[in-house]
């Protein structure tokens, strides 16, 4: 037997979750946290911490949230999801979404876009100042594929950055870090670079 790690729901770690998402989804989040196989650690600090900057919370239609970097449950079954209504789903993809393994965080994201409420917008921007270069090209491909045909979702995420103006921000610099970092080599241009060329379109200014 392991010592130290925890092996039932803990209550604390609930309402660590229910922080990222609307007041009314409480319900929600409790049921499917409730649900998922037990993390051995905590959720980790909110995306919005950073070092070299207090930036101010995220707020998702005027309420805030506070959305954790990463959460460190084990993946679910493969039929878990089945078993889910559709806002459920949603939600656990949302938490999924911020998984410290970055292959989850994209199985996560394919649900999460097939979802059009403004609590997703978080968690589908945040993914975009991240270094998983995949997921941010899965990103970068709904922009212009599929988004121009979701009126709401346009919508949510573009209230979203309204609301955000400095999470956009820290996201932009975040995604030009990790161009700069690790990714010259393949985009001489930041323009080309999939996270600032979706975090343009979803905000709809330029990648400058």
């Amino acid at each position: 037997m392991r010592i130290g790690l925890p092996r039932r729901y803990d209550a604390r770690v609930s309402e660590s979750l229910a922080r990222a998402f609307p007041a009314r989804l409480a319900p929600v989040v409790t049921s499917v946290v409730q649900s998922l196989p037990v993390a051995r650690l905590a959720p980790s600090r909110p995306v919005t911490a950073s070092n070299s900057h207090a930036w101010v919370a995220l707020v998702v239609d005027g309420e805030p949230v506070v959305i954790p970097y990463r959460v460190y449950n084990p993946a679910p079954s493969a039929h878990y999801a089945s078993g889910l209504s559709r806002t459920e789903q949603g939600v656990a993809a949302a938490i999924y979404s911020r998984h410290h393994d970055g292959r989850i965080r994209q199985r996560a994201l394919g649900t999460l876009l097939d979802h059009d409420e403004p609590w997703t917008a978080p968690f589908i921007v945040q993914l975009l100042g991240e270094y998983v270069i995949q997921i941010c090209a899965d990103i970068e491909k709904f922009t212009r594929t599929a988004l121009p045909a979701r009126p709401a979702m346009q919508a949510s995420l573009s209230a979203f950055f309204g609301q955000n103006p400095c999470f956009a921000e820290l996201t932009r610099q975040r995604a030009v870090s990790y161009w700069s970092c690790y990714y010259r080599a393949l985009h001489a241009s930041r323009d080309t670079y999939p996270a600032l060329t979706a975090l343009s379109r979803l905000s709809g200014t330029t990648a400058a």
